[in-house]
């Protein structure tokens, strides 16, 4: 960790230690369509909404009553073909236009059956869309904030193969992982400093090269790990960033280790979607509606 903003982070610690959070709240999937979304439709609520369905009103009426709607962003691959027309905004208005990861040669990396990986070097034309893409959204205050997947130190999806990666292109992979967030940071402090920006994957790959992402998000999700990892526990307890809303997301397998979830230290939002078509819509909220002290009130939304 660098030596700069340590004085902010302290005075986040300071409040977090002065309202503390003593239980998790409850995160709902929206990715299909929002049955059971207004269930979650209250101050310490959280919902991700899908990359096709975010205008639907239930996510404003959800926001109205004090909820924060995370909007579901893919990054790191492109699908190979046009899903939907919301969803193809971020795709430069056809697929066939992003850039994609150029080694061992363009476009041959896969890390999710029907997709391609993108050009995640640091400063790559792509990494600069998405920054654009994301400003718009911070601009429109439409969402509470951004859902990044599959982005953290490394890809972890067997397709993509990262053990049998040179170094050097590990290295340039995470580095425009941390370049993308560090930019996406900058943005918001400039625009919208209470837009919460949240990866699903962890900033530790092994080593330290990845580490410094984590200043730039307010959290991460941990999808259904294992109640009793160390490693996990020692991921939902970190710091993140200063900017005074954490979030770290836990998908837990069911409704129980929802419940065993959210007493860990650290986690502060937890979902019970597990098994076939699990995130097509949220289930019933596994726990209930905890103070958050950092939360915005609907009216200013």
């Amino acid at each position: 960790m660098r030596l700069i903003d340590w004085i902010p982070g302290l005075a986040a610690l300071a409040l977090m230690q002065v309202h503390p959070c003593e239980a998790a709240n409850p995160l709902g999937i929206a990715f299909k369509d929002t049955t059971n979304v207004s269930l979650y439709a209250q101050p310490s609520g959280m919902i991700i909404a899908g990359r096709c369905n975010r205008k639907d009103p239930a996510f404003q009426q959800a926001r109205d009553r004090g909820a924060e709607v995370l909007l579901y962003i893919s990054a790191t691959a492109r699908p190979d073909h046009r899903v939907c027309a919301l969803d193809n905004e971020l795709y430069m208005n056809d697929p066939t236009r992003v850039p994609l990861w150029p080694y061992p040669h363009e476009g041959e990396r896969v890390s999710y059956p029907k997709t391609h990986m993108t050009d995640m070097r640091p400063g790559s034309p792509w990494i600069l869309h998405v920054v654009d893409y994301v400003e718009q959204l911070m601009r429109d205050s439409k969402v509470d904030g951004v859902f990044l997947d599959s982005l953290g130190a490394r890809p972890w999806n067997k397709l993509a193969d990262w053990e049998g990666w040179p170094q050097q292109q590990k290295d340039a992979w995470t580095d425009g992982a941390i370049d993308l967030v560090r930019r996406l940071d900058e943005k918001r402090r400039a625009i919208k400093p209470d837009f919460i920006i949240v990866s699903n994957g962890a900033w530790d790959r092994g080593d330290a090269r990845g580490l410094s992402g984590e200043r730039y998000v307010d959290g991460i999700m941990l999808e259904h790990p294992k109640l009793g990892s160390k490693w996990h526990e020692k991921q939902a307890g970190k710091s993140f960033g200063d900017l005074g809303h954490r979030r770290v997301l836990v998908v837990a397998s069911g409704p129980d280790d929802a419940r065993a979830w959210a007493k860990v230290k650290g986690v502060t939002h937890v979902c019970s979607q597990f098994g076939p078509g699990e995130y097509e819509h949220p289930t019933e909220p596994p726990v209930s509606f905890e103070p958050l002290h950092d939360r915005k009130t609907a009216s200013s939304k």
